[in-house]
């Protein structure tokens, strides 16, 4: 494949080579086409490397972003994962809305003022109620229980 300075190149040997453009105003205008051309064919071949060298950049980019997503966007499977906690202090509640499965610390459950929300929809999966509310709850469970 020809590159355009090959082009430009080839018009240059026909204009210099034929005798009647070579002479007066025809030469001129031919002389300074050819050098407007070439001028072009160089901005261009300087807009292609550079190109390149986005999109090489763009691929770089693109794939850093993509292990970054990975790190910060784990399957669900990853998201149960805490190697810091016990399993016995976790508890799971299933949103209402989205059905995803919320796990948080226990210890959440028996403080005041706790709203836990669901990190796929915002629900509400648990709220803590006042430490009476939620000690009559544990007392009427464990009375029910006994009977």
């Amino acid at each position: 494949m020809e590159t355009i300075r090959e082009k430009i190149a080839y018009l240059r040997g026909i204009i210099d080579g034929d005798p009647s453009l070579a002479e007066g105003r025809n030469a001129f205008l031919f002389g300074k086409v050819l050098e407007i051309l070439e001028s072009l064919a160089y901005e261009v071949e300087d807009l292609t490397r550079a190109q390149e060298e986005l999109d090489e950049y763009l691929e770089e980019v693109d794939f850093d972003l993509a292990m970054l997503e990975d790190e910060m966007f784990m399957d669900e499977e990853d998201d149960c994962e805490h190697d810091d906690w016990d399993d016995e202090s976790l508890v799971d509640v299933e949103c209402p809305v989205c059905d995803y499965i919320v796990t948080f610390d226990e210890e959440f459950l028996f403080d005041e003022g706790v709203e836990i929300r669901c990190p796929r929809c915002d629900a509400i999966v648990f709220e803590s109620a006042d430490g009476e509310e939620l000690d009559d709850l544990f007392t009427e469970d464990a009375v029910e229980d006994e009977d």
